[in-house]
């Protein structure tokens, strides 16, 4: 290639003209239909880029007090993990907390509850990169779709439950 590069800079004019004929033909004049790849049989198509499957599996649901001390809410993903950087899902539920964590299983779950999560990363400082949308699914379950931790590391995960105008929220961290 040291010839043709000096002979451009000698020539500048024939640069353009020179690097048309060489493509000519290089390809044989004709454009390629496929490329080398599919010509060799490989399976050429949209490629996820995705590391290493990474997940939180979470066997139980994670029970946690709100701040104030006045509900119990509980929160598991559907299909028990939590992926790195794929949507997924999570199941809520909201009680009265009784005078201990113990106390609240015998309370009913709450059926008119506004439930909300928000996931944030601490160490980079942003959250994620959708809003999740939240559903009454029925006998006490919200069901919060769209979340999507993007990338591994510690997030907070914030919920709440407003009930009567009132709001509540739960803390809870989880490193992916």
């Amino acid at each position: 290639m040291g010839f043709v590069s000096s002979a451009i800079r000698r020539h500048p004019t024939l640069s353009l003209p020179f690097l048309a004929v060489l493509l000519l033909g290089c390809t044989g004049g004709e454009t390629p239909s496929e490329t080398p790849s599919q010509a060799a049989g490989v399976a050429v198509g949209p490629v996820e880029a995705r590391p290493d499957r990474h997940a939180l599996k979470v066997a139980e649901p994670r029970e946690l007090r709100t701040r104030d001390g006045l509900l119990v809410i509980s929160w598991s993903p559907v299909g028990g993990e939590v992926p790195v950087n794929e949507h997924f899902e999570a199941d809520v539920t909201v009680r009265r907390a009784g005078a201990s964590t113990a106390d609240a299983p015998s309370n009913p779950l709450l059926e008119d509850a506004e439930v909300s999560m928000t996931c944030f990363m601490p160490a980079h400082g942003h959250g994620m990169l959708r809003e999740p949308r939240t559903e009454h699914i029925g006998d006490g379950v919200y069901r919060v779709r769209g979340l999507l931790l993007h990338m591994g590391g510690e997030w907070s995960i914030s919920i709440s439950a407003s009930i009567d105008g009132l709001a509540s929220t739960a803390d809870d961290a989880i490193t992916l």
